[in-house]
């Protein structure tokens, strides 16, 4: 264990009291995500991978029973966490967030413009990203121009799911971009359904990581589309994704009263 996995062993467990700890960490040249107790070697810690640790934890929950869980939580990762909470899919009480800054180089691949955790235990805080170039660039195109763009960008799709795999905030139990009355199994590109669906399902929870971006093997801007739709909706309805006190305008009837669902709500 190097000295950033001591560190961060003794913030989570001697500070923070939590029973196990998810992070990255390189073990015999490999560069992954760990999940250790008190006492355990993990290995190297790491934290210039920018690895969804969220997701992952999503994944794991359902094995990990009632254990308090610290998790490596950049501004994004925070986000993330307070809509799964928000949504009942994550205890929020049982969660530890050890807070980490981006660098310059993550800032500025991510465009971020929020990009300081609530508290930084490891790392600098570094100045924001204040707009995304191609989000300027297309704003100043007309809607027919725009609409031109996305359709280059969209036919390049292969449908590798590659986008809501590594998602941190797609978790519906059942998808609807498998679901054949929307999306049809055959056809490469999948139709423009495809991605209008999945913009409508992200526009009050997106909270910008890029990791859709990043996973796209033809890379399709999609962390400037979410974007584009994250500053829509803060216009429209005065409301970002990651805010604890607000409840998103999507999830409740126009007089202000929850959605009925029996399941997770998209």
């Amino acid at each position: 264990m190097n000295d950033l996995g001591r560190r961060l062993a003794r913030i989570a467990f001697d500070e923070r009291g939590a029973d196990i700890l998810l992070m990255m960490a390189e073990n015999q040249g490999n560069v992954g995500p760990v999940i250790i107790s008190k006492g355990q070697d993990p290995g190297d810690a790491r934290i210039d991978v920018p690895y969804q640790l969220v997701a992952i934890l999503t994944n794991l929950l359902p094995f990990i029973g009632k254990a308090k869980v610290a998790i490596l939580c950049r501004r994004c990762d925070e986000k993330a966490l307070i809509e799964l909470a928000k949504r009942g899919i994550v205890d929020d009480a049982s969660m530890v967030r050890i807070g980490l800054a981006c660098s310059k180089e993550q800032i500025q691949a991510c465009r971020c413009s929020d990009c300081v955790p609530s508290k930084v235990d490891i790392g600098e805080a570094a100045e924001p990203c204040p707009e995304d170039a191609l989000a300027i660039e297309l704003g100043s195109m007309t809607i027919e121009q725009r609409a031109a763009f996305w359709m280059r960008q969209f036919r390049k799709c292969n449908k590798c799911f590659g986008c809501t795999l590594n998602c941190p905030v797609c978790f519906c139990d059942d998808c609807v971009l498998e679901e054949r009355t929307y999306t049809p199994k055959e056809g490469i590109p999948p139709e423009l359904a495809f991605h209008l669906i999945r913009s409508f399902h992200l526009a009050d929870k997106c909270v910008e990581c890029g990791e859709c971006e990043r996973s796209c093997p033809v890379d399709i801007p999609l962390l400037t589309l979410r974007k584009m739709v994250n500053r829509d909706m803060k216009n429209m309805f005065d409301y970002g994704s990651g805010d604890a006190e607000k409840k998103s305008p999507l999830l409740t009837t126009l007089d202000d009263q929850p959605l009925e669902d029996d399941g997770h709500a998209c």
